[in-house]
C-alpha cells in the first residue's frame, strides 16, 4: 500500500487475491507515481454490501475518492489519472487509438475467460477447462501477438501503458488456470508477472486470510 498522509487520492478495492477490476486502477496509479491510500473492502461476508454502497451507488470496487468526489469503474479512473500524466497512453496518436479500443475490448468483452476462470492469483490448476474459455483464451493469445510484432518493447505498446494494466488480470489467469498461449504471449505474461508493483499487489494476495469458496470451487 502507498501511503501519504496529505495525498488527496483514496482508492477502495476488493481483495487482493481475487479483484481484478481493482488491481487494474492500483497498477495505473502505481505507475503514474500518484501518492494514494487503499481501503480493502472484504468481498462475501456480512455487511459487505451496505459498506459497498456507502462507497458508491452502483455498490461495486473499485472507487477512487478524489478529496470527497468519487470515481467509480477502472477505465474512468485509468482516464483520470492520464489526465494527470499523459504517458500513461502511448504518444503515438495511432497507437493511442488502438490502445484505448483494445482496453474497451477488454472492459466489456471476454464473458466466457471472466465466468470460468476468474482472477484467483494463488490458484494453480491444469483442469480441462470448457470450450468457450479456451476459444477466448485464443483470441487474446492471438491480438498480444498481432501487436506485440508491431512494436520492439516488451509490452503492447512499447512503453507500458493503461492497456497493460487492463491485460495484467487476463495474464494472471493464463497462469492460475494453465490456458494454452503462444510463446510470444508467455513472454508477455512473463513480463507483467515479474513487474515489481504487480509483484507488491501479489504478495498482498498471498498473505491475505480471507477466502470466497464459490470462486475458490470454479473448474476444480
Amino acid at each position: 500500500m502507498v501511503e501519504h498522509e496529505t495525498t488527496p487520492l483514496k482508492l477502495f478495492i476488493g481483495n487482493y487475491n481475487y479483484s481484478s477490476w481493482s488491481l487494474r486502477p492500483w497498477l495505473v496509479l502505481r505507475k503514474a507515481e500518484l501518492p494514494f491510500v487503499e481501503e480493502v473492502i472484504n468481498l462475501d461476508v456480512p455487511g459487505y454490501k451496505d459498506r459497498l454502497l456507502e462507497v458508491s451507488d452502483a455498490g461495486t470496487v473499485p472507487v477512487l475518492d478524489v478529496r470527497g468526489e468519487r470515481i467509480p469503474d477502472s477505465l474512468a479512473i485509468s482516464e483520470f489519472c492520464a489526465k494527470a500524466v499523459p504517458n500513461l497512453w502511448p504518444k503515438d496518436p495511432v497507437d493511442k487509438a488502438e490502445a484505448k479500443r483494445v482496453v474497451t475490448l477488454m472492459h466489456e468483452g471476454f464473458p466466457h475467460i471472466r465466468r470460468e476462470a476468474p482472477m484467483n492469483l494463488r490458484r494453480r490448476t491444469e483442469t480441462k477447462m470448457p470450450q468457450s474459455c479456451l476459444d477466448e483464451a485464443a483470441e487474446i493469445s492471438d491480438m498480444w501477438d498481432e501487436l506485440l510484432g508491431r512494436h520492439n518493447g516488451p509490452y503492447l505498446f512499447n512503453d507500458w501503458s493503461i492497456a497493460d494494466a487492463f491485460y495484467t488480470p487476463v495474464a494472471t489467469r493464463f497462469t492460475s488456470y494453465g490456458l494454452p498461449r503462444s510463446h510470444r504471449s508467455d513472454t508477455y505474461i512473463s513480463e507483467l508477472m515479474s513487474d515489481p508493483d504487480f509483484q507488491d499487489w501479489e504478495m498482498q494476495a498471498f498473505s491475505e486470510t480471507h477466502i470466497l469458496p464459490e470462486t475458490d470451487a470454479v473448474n476444480r
